[in-house]
């Protein structure tokens, strides 16, 4: 017994590790890749592996990492089949534009899943600061070093000119608030789910302002440069203390595959994880997947996968506007 329990691991393992399905009566074996151990993309990937367990006969281990650029490397280079990540960082690796240097291709979308995380401009009303341009000269966290939320900001930030003006802390996620309120630092800036439990802290004591960056959006041209974000409108009310709107832009997280996943694979986790049921116990569990309600291919700027785009065509989803395979 103890001898054909090694086997069963065994197989599961490979069956993990190189995409193949496990066969006879074993269930067939996903291999999840989340960020860090508390962080919301593992929180999501272990939402939808409980509903595959429960909906299908496919199991997903979900294995947590240093962050969601570790999780996106690890699927890249075959150590993983799935994960979470953003379209900006997705389109880049497609294009080898920075951070990275060369063309990472092995990623293709299975489908739009996390909600809209919006670029969160915080800072404390004694800074004086009312604009991006203000921050100038500021001492501003940009969000730590190698962390998705600073390339996607900074890439902004060097779009409208700021931010080789700026004196960047390098302070962690959970240390801004106290940094700013100690005076620290002017501000941070963070991409996030509204609402963001960091800027919900800040915003409860009076003391900060969330900026509105509409104007330098529409200016600098990085949304026509950037089809994947989108402008966003917060009205007022959406934090404590803000009686206001403000402007900023964001984008859906997509969950990736790794392109040499068996197309059969990617169809049926697909299939489950897009069913009414799962669909269901995924947004009313975690608001950050609301998105899974809505167009799995809104905003698409790089290829899907083809078992994910066999199962979209079933569904009479126009895909003429994503990109097809070698198109980059």
């Amino acid at each position: 017994m103890m001898k054909r329990r090694i086997l069963l691991a065994g197989a599961a393992v490979l069956a993990v590790t190189t995409g193949l399905e496990a066969t006879g009566a074993d269930a067939q074996e996903v291999s999840f890749i989340g960020g860090g151990a508390k962080g919301a993309w593992t929180r999501a990937l272990t939402a939808m592996s409980e509903c595959l367990r429960q909906n299908s006969d496919m199991r997903a281990t979900v294995t947590p990492t240093q962050g969601g650029m570790d999780a996106f490397m690890k699927v890249q280079t075959g150590r993983g089949q799935f994960t979470l990540n953003y379209q900006s960082v997705i389109t880049a690796a497609w294009t080898g534009k920075p951070p990275f240097k060369a063309k990472l291709q092995n990623m293709l979308a299975v489908g739009s899943a996390e909600s809209l995380a919006i670029a969160h401009f915080v800072v404390s009303k004694r800074s004086g600061i009312k604009s991006v341009a203000d921050m100038a000269g500021k001492t501003i966290a940009p969000g730590p070093v190698g962390s998705v939320s600073r390339d996607i900001i900074g890439s902004f930030l060097k779009k409208v000119g700021v931010l080789d003006k700026i004196n960047a802390a390098n302070v962690s996620s959970s240390e801004m608030n106290s940094f700013l309120k100690d005076g620290k630092i002017d501000g941070w800036t963070w991409l996030g789910g509204v609402p963001t439990p960091a800027a919900t802290e800040a915003a409860a004591t009076g003391d900060v302002v969330f900026l509105d960056v509409g104007k330098e959006l529409e200016e600098s041209g990085f949304l026509k440069e950037s089809p994947f974000y989108r402008k966003i409108v917060q009205p007022a009310g959406s934090y404590p203390n803000t009686k206001y709107a403000w402007t900023s832009f964001g984008q859906n997280g997509i969950l990736i595959a790794h392109k040499d996943v068996p197309a059969g694979v990617v169809y049926n986790v697909a299939k489950t994880l897009w069913s009414d049921v799962c669909l269901d116990y995924l947004t009313k569990n975690l608001r950050s997947l609301s998105a899974m309600k809505e167009s799995p291919v809104v905003g698409l700027a790089f290829p899907l996968h083809p078992g994910a785009a066999r199962l979209w065509k079933e569904k009479a989803i126009d895909l003429s506007h994503v990109p097809a395979p070698g198109s980059k």
